[in-house]
């Protein structure tokens, strides 16, 4: 059948159902009956389906599922109780009626009995029958339908009708499209997202309201609370911790209401939040346990009269126990990903298991697959990285296991993948090699994360007008190999900055040719030279390890520094050949020649290999003004040249200044002053207390590279000072690097085994659930020893 004949169809459907089956209902006038025949108490006898005929033209019923019919006729059995007992009556209990009428046998005899004989054998004063003419609850994707059409009839002792009453209430809901892309919308349309019984229920609660507008009110009984209806989610059946049971009652205005989940959970307050409207909640606390209770709401007037309310179909299990821990999670690794299984525990409400992962043992988690089977499979982990997976039980009523420990597993590098064309975005840790030029373009940002690999090819070449960011680890550092190429170019107006980075076999590892060029605590082996600024731009360079290359630094151009770098074993150290820099600080010793300049430099505080002038292996017009006497930072300052504008007095005056604006700055939570403050302060002397303002500020900036230089320098210069190694155990925890802060904190606990801070962190670590090492298990064992194993012969 194609589209448009189903279209049509569903048009007609749609007309028969909400259009000429149901005609316009006119109101029911209100029957007057003589009090003295109005019963007292009542038997309210189960719903019945009235039977058509095929050629009637009363509308029939739509419920798919024989559950439904009976879902539909014992609501609206209760709906009419509950009416009925707030107009005065005294219905009898349910189950009273139910079992009386099931002695009479399965052949439904009470059926076939009169009215007289049934009051006289459930001792009741009358009896009420419902008759239900149709019922709907239709939820398709066009339209939704939910409907009732029934009648009520009360007969008292004598068999005398007292009074018949028919009405319907419905909600529906129809979207007619007009095209294709109406009819788009109309599939997506969420109209009731509500379950379907409970919409169901509520179209059942307002016929109920509608029909106890006609109903008589019994003399003999007193006027109770009015209900116009009760709204509840007892319909979810069962409910887990944290889960909860909601009601809200609409009402006379006035009253003091709460409600009981069945002898479990009493009087569970119902404050009035609006006129009329009472609403309240129960949680589902950790332990609860219940099973199959009814949810009842007690209503009592200002006069002391109460009213019970009796939800049907409500009766609901709280289930507060949590599924028992899994244990024994295995792992192993492929190419295809990571594979996980472990041992499903006997637990009889087992509904499923939740894997987890996260990038960070200590950080957020997210829920990456369910599944039913003890295994699961994730392709989407890059080689060369480390995963972190929880596996939970979750059960049927939505409670999760407790955690148990965190499974660990490293993702070997199997494969290596070519870099091409433009470059942008965050690489993802891996393997890769570079055969031909390629270009981070203007207005980009490439970033290469820690423990990536990139292999250059005779050709390859990074050329830089963007921004460029590679940010490595101690523990896992950018690795960039060649055999004798081009690395990096940084051209004008682009940007480079390289951290905890290894250069290994470049002729040219980085040039900067007009940029911005920063590079901290990386090193570099092998080459014509390590780093060359060759035109006009800005260029930092700080804690640099050079070793085995012809020419360590080439400067003909631009504004830099060099500091707190090592430069050894080259032919030349630093070639200066122009523009303005700060040599400052470094270690540059053991080479051919350390310095050779050909315009003026001016050089302070660096060791060079000897304390002897004749010996610093220096050539060209270089002022040198102050030597280290052993490598920084452990040699003494001996002045060669006294600058007599600064005296002493006046130097440390400055210094004193700045330690003081800089610790005002901190206090008061203006970080960028204080780091500007400090940072100069520090160049100025070595003070303990600078450093660890210095280390605080850097670590509400949170420039993680800076902090971990500034606490490894503060360390070295101060290493029996506490505080700093305190500093450096929380850095690192933050860092998520628990092992190396393990490592931290024992050296610092030899310095002082009482520090009551220091005893904290180690039974904040003894508790963690992470284990200090994290061991991969069966293959992935294997081939991340193999790869370890593979990088110690490439550094050799």
């Amino acid at each position: 059948m194609n589209n448009k004949h189903s279209f049509t169809i569903f048009l007609l459907l749609a007309a028969l159902l909400l259009g000429g089956c149901f005609a316009k209902k006119t109101t029911q006038a209100v029957q007057y009956t003589e009090e003295e025949a109005i019963p007292y108490k009542i038997a309210v006898l189960p719903a019945e389906y009235i039977e058509h005929a095929e050629n009637s033209t009363e509308h029939k019923s739509v419920l798919v599922l024989d559950d439904d019919r009976l879902f539909v006729a014992d609501i609206a059995r209760a709906a009419i109780t509950n009416q009925l007992a707030g107009k005065g009556f005294m219905p009898l209990q349910k189950d009273v009626v139910d079992n009386t009428l099931a002695e009479l046998g399965r052949d439904n005899g009470w059926r076939k009995m009169s009215d007289v004989e049934l009051c006289k054998l459930l001792g009741a004063d009358g009896i009420v029958k419902t008759d239900i003419y149709s019922a709907d609850m239709i939820k398709a994707l066009a339209f939704d339908l939910f409907q009732l059409d029934a009648e009520v009839m009360m007969y008292n002792a004598a068999g005398t009708l007292v009074g018949k009453w028919r009405d319907s209430a419905s909600k529906r809901r129809i979207s007619v499209p007009t095209g294709v892309v109406g009819l788009a919308g109309t599939i997506v349309e969420e109209v009731f997202s509500d379950p379907i019984r409970r919409q169901m229920r509520m179209v059942v609660y307002d016929w109920a309201w509608n029909m106890a507008q006609v109903l008589p009110d019994c003399p003999k009984g007193p006027k109770l609370p009015e209900v116009i209806a009760v709204d509840t989610n007892v319909d979810n059946l069962l409910f887990g911790v944290g889960q909860r049971v909601a009601v809200r009652v609409d009402a006379e205005p006035g009253l003091k209401c709460s409600f009981c989940i069945g002898d479990f959970k009493e009087n569970i307050p119902l404050p009035q939040t609006s006129q009329g409207v009472y609403e309240g909640f129960y949680v589902v606390a950790e332990g609860d346990k219940a099973i199959n209770k009814p949810l009842m709401v007690k209503m009592r007037k200002a006069n002391g009269v109460d009213r019970l309310w009796i939800e049907s179909g409500s009766l609901i299990s709280l289930d507060g126990e949590l599924p028992p821990v899994l244990e024994n999670v295995q792992s192993q690794t492929g190419r295809d990903g990571v594979q996980l299984y472990w041992q499903v525990p006997s637990a009889t409400d087992l509904e499923e298991f939740v894997v987890e992962k996260g990038s960070d043992p200590v950080g957020e988690f997210e829920t990456v697959a369910r599944t039913r089977t003890p295994e699961f499979v994730d392709t989407d982990v890059m080689q060369g990285t480390t995963a972190f997976y929880r596996v939970r039980i979750k059960d049927k009523a939505g409670n999760l296991s407790p955690l148990n420990g965190i499974t660990s597993v490293v993702m070997p590098q199997f494969d290596e993948r070519e870099l091409f064309g433009e470059l942008s975005g965050i690489l993802v840790k891996g393997n890769y090699r570079i055969g031909f030029p390629v270009t981070v373009p203007e207005g980009a940002k490439f970033t290469l994360q820690s423990g990536t690999k990139i292999r250059f090819e005779d050709k390859g070449r990074i050329d830089v007008l963007g921004e460029l960011e590679s940010i490595g680890e101690i523990s896992a550092p950018v690795r960039l190999e060649s055999n004798s190429t081009e690395g990096v170019k940084i051209l004008s107006g682009g940007k480079a900055l390289f951290s905890q980075c290894e250069f290994n076999g470049f002729s040219k590892a980085v040039t900067s040719a007009g940029g911005y060029t920063e590079i901290r605590s990386s090193s570099f082996s092998g080459g014509k030279y390590a780093a060359a600024v060759t035109e006009t731009g800005n260029y930092d360079f700080k804690g640099l390890r050079i070793s085995g290359v012809r020419q360590g630094l080439v400067l003909s151009a631009g504004n830099g520094s060099v500091v707190r770098s090592s430069i050894t074993n080259c032919t030349q150290g630093i070639d200066f050949i122009g523009g303005s820099v700060e040599i400052k600080d470094n270690n540059i010793f053991d080479n051919e020649r350390n310095i050779v300049a050909v315009g003026k430099l001016v050089v302070s505080d660096n060791y060079f290999g000897s304390a002897s002038i004749e010996k610093l292996k220096l050539d060209g017009d270089i002022l040198v003004k102050s030597i280290l006497d052993a490598p920084y930072p452990h040699g003494r300052r001996v002045v060669l040249i006294d600058d007599k504008e600064i005296t002493p007095e006046l130097r440390e005056k400055k210094f004193a200044e700045l330690k003081e604006l800089g610790v005002n700055a901190f206090h008061s939570q203006h970080y960028g002053d204080a780091f500007q403050a400090l940072s100069q302060a520090v160049k100025m002397k070595d003070d303990r207390d600078i450093y660890l303002y210095l280390s605080y500020t850097l670590l509400a900036l949170g420039d993680d590279v800076a902090l971990s230089e500034i606490l490894d320098e503060g360390i070295s210069k101060f290493p029996y000072d506490v505080r700093l190694h305190q500093l450096n155990v929380r850095y690192l925890l933050n860092k998520g690097d628990i092992k190396q802060a393990r490592q931290v904190l024992d050296k610092a606990l030899l310095l002082s085994p009482a520090d009551s801070n220091l005893l904290y962190m180690k039974d904040y670590l003894e508790h963690l659930s992470v284990p200090a090492e994290s061991v991969p298990t069966n293959n992935g064992e294997e081939k991340v020893s193999e790869d370890k194993t593979k990088d110690k012969k490439d550094e050799k």
